[in-house]
């Protein structure tokens, strides 16, 4: 029986899968039931940005579970969506098609600037924040950042850089050193040039976070108490607990959940990037992102 206070959106992501089911209410939602899978689509792209036989049957596995949870949840309405790595991939429909087939239900396949746009309406829906802000969201092989003030988005831009696939070009060695975070945060900040006069000049007042690196560094913050704030001082006060480690299978810091291990020095290294080429003084985590932003466009049914 469909349950008609129950919305469920799926997000195919470049690190993840995600499901998320909300009950809806007078100011919101509340969450029902989530789901998530580590499937790291972006790091089972070839040489000629295909997706691997293995990767795509990761994922289709993935989205089998999700059936079977979905035919329990019966939910009103769902929104299925694709991002970064699906972009990319020059199979891209082979995924889509077995997808729809496994769900039931149309892959919606959303442009960056949608994707970006999309963000902005999840930090907007949470977060009720009246002053111009900038957004940023490290993705798995994207990276977004919006200018907008109330539920205005004044100017968008979706990167071609994210956790998985910075690990993958800079970190691939594996190795934690000064090296590979430099070359990292240099090729990054090669992404974000061309970017830097245009968001300057729009101007922000509040920078708010959103998604898993910013998530993790909050957390690793939130244990160790390093800093009162979100800021260049801690990205850089991490950035040298990581070296220490060496290794990204030996990576451990306090307040770093391990399923973050992988993606998190590569995710890092964006950050301090776009710390340093915007001029981010601090930095506030948002409680919503991509998947709330779904959320508010099945509400208004659309």
């Amino acid at each position: 029986m469909i349950k008609e206070n129950r919305y469920t959106i799926i997000d195919l992501g470049s690190n993840s899968f995600h499901m998320l089911t909300v009950t809806r209410q007078d100011n919101g939602f509340s969450v029902y039931s989530k789901s998530k899978q580590k499937v790291r689509l972006a790091s089972g792209l070839d040489h000629n940005h295909n997706l691997t036989q293995q990767t795509m049957d990761s994922g289709w596995a993935c989205l089998q579970q999700f059936r079977d949870e979905l035919n329990q949840l019966s939910p009103c309405k769902i929104l299925i969506t694709a991002t970064a790595a699906l972009r990319m991939a020059n199979n891209k429909q082979t995924f889509i098609d077995r997808a729809e087939i496994i769900l039931q239900h149309p892959v919606k396949l959303i442009s960056g600037i949608e994707e970006a746009k999309t963000i902005y309406r999840g930090v907007a829906f949470t977060g009720h924040i009246m002053e111009q802000m900038l957004v940023i969201d490290i993705g798995g092989a994207s990276t977004e950042l919006i200018i907008g003030k109330g539920h205005d988005v004044l100017l968008a831009t979706s990167l071609n850089m994210g956790c998985v696939t910075w690990l993958n070009n800079h970190f691939a060695d594996n190795k934690l050193n000064q090296h590979n975070f430099s070359t990292a945060v240099n090729a990054a900040k090669q992404v974000i040039q061309p970017q830097i006069e245009g968001y300057q000049e729009q101007g922000w007042s509040v920078t708010m976070g959103a998604s898993g690196t910013i998530q993790a560094v909050h957390e690793i913050n939130s244990s160790q108490k390093l800093t009162e704030q979100l800021s260049l001082e801690l990205l850089k006060q991490i950035k040298e607990q990581c070296i220490l480690c060496q290794d990204i299978s030996s990576l451990q810091l306090d307040g770093l959940k391990p399923s973050r291990i992988p993606v998190f020095a590569s995710g890092l290294s964006i950050l301090i990037a776009l710390f340093e080429c915007l001029d981010i003084k601090t930095m506030h985590r948002s409680q919503g992102a991509l998947r709330e932003g779904l959320i508010s466009i099945l509400f208004e049914g659309r």
